[in-house]
């Protein structure tokens, strides 16, 4: 078997587990309330997969202000929960777990992505179609809400992305 095909299974394989390059991300549009410091960029959510009763979104937030801010909890238009996880390095196994509170520093930059943050989502209340808008609320402990869009993606569009991006990343 030629390389090629192998990095094909092996880009397949990361993408069925959600692990798929931030790269995909390059053509999203910026969502920032004026009132807010947080600016929420490259939100995505991954369309529920056959008999799967959860998904994944990703997202770039970042803090332009002074102080700390404290990411409570996210909903999305048309799910039933959303909860924010991270990965872990333990004992050599990757492990994922739900977090609570989330802090985004000042003037830092925190992305949602594979291996790292991410969003879990569940309970869809119809099924979500590809290309479909759904409103992302986030909440902050000091009580500042953010609003943004998140569009529907496919798991065979973010191959295809991938794949794209590689062989963009080899050419250089």
């Amino acid at each position: 078997m030629t390389l090629k095909p192998l990095l094909t299974i092996f880009t397949a394989a990361f993408l069925a587990v959600g692990l798929y390059s931030p790269v995909l991300f390059a053509h999203a549009e910026h969502q920032h309330d004026p009132a807010s410091n947080i600016v929420v960029s490259h939100a995505q959510v991954r369309g529920f997969l056959p008999g799967s009763q959860s998904s994944v979104g990703y997202l770039t937030l970042v803090n332009h202000g002074d102080a700390a801010v404290t990411l409570t909890k996210a909903s999305l238009e048309g799910l039933g929960r959303v909860e924010v996880h991270e990965h872990q390095h333990v004992n050599g196994m990757m492990k994922m777990q739900k977090v609570d509170m989330l802090e985004i520093k000042a003037h830092q930059q925190l992305d949602f992505k594979p291996g790292s943050y991410h969003l879990m989502v569940f309970e869809p209340k119809e099924p979500l179609k590809i290309g479909q808008e759904l409103k992302l609320t986030l909440y902050f402990s000091n009580g500042d809400r953010v609003f943004t869009q998140a569009t529907v993606v496919s798991l065979e569009s973010q191959v295809e992305q991938v794949s794209q991006s590689q062989q963009h990343h080899t050419h250089h």
